[in-house]
């Protein structure tokens, strides 16, 4: 299981909209949305080429400015 820790960047007032598209994301929760349009998403996969097309998906969805990895953590299901 990956778990990755991203910082999102929207305008505030279209963010209601772009959580909508982030949460379209399987694995994806929003968590925490700021005053400025910053939001900590986590996002759960256990394959890795999902995992990359999804993070990837975030960063494309309109309405994101940015999209950093800040954490990631691998974990074996065993």
């Amino acid at each position: 299981m990956n778990i990755c820790g991203i910082l999102v960047h929207a305008h505030p007032e279209g963010f209601d909209a772009v959580r909508e598209r982030l949460l379209g994301i399987a694995g994806v929760e929003v968590h925490g949305i700021s005053e400025e349009g910053r939001a900590v998403v986590t996002l759960e996969e256990d394959d890795e080429d999902r995992l990359a097309e999804s993070m990837l998906a975030i960063q494309k969805l309109e309405g994101v400015l940015s999209a950093s990895l800040i954490y990631h953590h691998n974990e074996d299901d065993n």
